[in-house]
């Protein structure tokens, strides 16, 4: 049985998000509903590096599956992007070892949180990007950011619900960076993982520092708090691209 790696990017405007849900467009369902026409036959894949929410998109998501089909790695590709929809496309494709997972033998995700920051919305990249009119302090999000660095227990920045189903709340941001090119701000996030809405809670709450609603030192008191109700808003999905995930 062969172990099949794929990267998908794709365009989360129209989908679910990427898990599976009875009645809505996902990204698995249209995932395994091409796989199942390619190789004429039921098929499910075996993991994903993680599930993104509604609305999110990807450059570099991660799956794998198991067949025994003897096609190569390149028709099974040119297959699975003539059956896929538009907004979605198989990038790579690799077969690896038999023991490899896409969510457990992850060694970090890298996303990114695009924010369009001019007083004019951009049509041109509307559904990719959150849009905010007013002047943002970069300077001060850049100091406040620095608090997530290193290995902190999130719970703050997750809700109640995930928080149940996780056994634990503690990650390791290994870098996060602020930048801008021209009216673009990129927020750039690395971990070893991360809980749900965790990025989106940490841009919301960043934001109220670039707006000068919060200050920079109220960062590490809402981290140690452990309390959701202390951080910022849950910045909007479409701004939220899964950029890597490496092994």
């Amino acid at each position: 049985m062969r172990n099949i790696k794929l990267v998908l990017e794709y365009n989360g405007s129209m989908f679910f998000g990427f898990q599976k849900q009875p009645g809505q467009p996902t990204i698995q369902e249209v995932l395994e509903k091409a796989l199942s026409g390619f190789l004429n036959c039921k098929m499910k894949i075996a993991a994903a590096s993680g599930r993104t929410d509604t609305g999110v998109h990807a450059e570099g998501q991660v799956v794998n599956f198991r067949t025994s089909s003897t096609h190569e790695l390149k028709q099974i590709q040119k297959g699975l992007n003539a059956l896929l929809p538009p907004p979605v496309v198989v990038k790579e494709i690799q077969e690896v070892a038999p023991d490899f997972h896409a969510r457990y033998s992850v060694r970090s995700k890298v996303y990114e949180y695009r924010i369009w920051n001019d007083p004019c919305r951009s049509p041109l990249i509307a559904g990719r990007t959150f849009h905010i009119p007013c002047h943002l302090n970069l300077p001060k999000m850049r100091q406040a950011a620095k608090t997530f660095l290193g290995r902190h227990d999130f719970r703050s920045f997750t809700s109640v619900s995930a928080i149940k189903k996780d056994s634990s709340c503690v990650r390791t941001i290994k870098c996060f960076r602020i930048k801008k090119q021209g009216h673009l701000i990129l927020m750039h996030v690395e971990a070893n993982g991360f809980l749900y809405h965790m990025i989106r809670n940490m841009v919301g709450t960043l934001l109220e520092v670039g707006k000068g609603k919060r200050k920079v030192e109220d960062m590490a008191a809402v981290l140690k708090a452990k309390d959701r109700r202390l951080a910022g808003m849950t910045a909007p999905s479409e701004g939220l691209t899964l950029i890597r995930v490496t092994y």
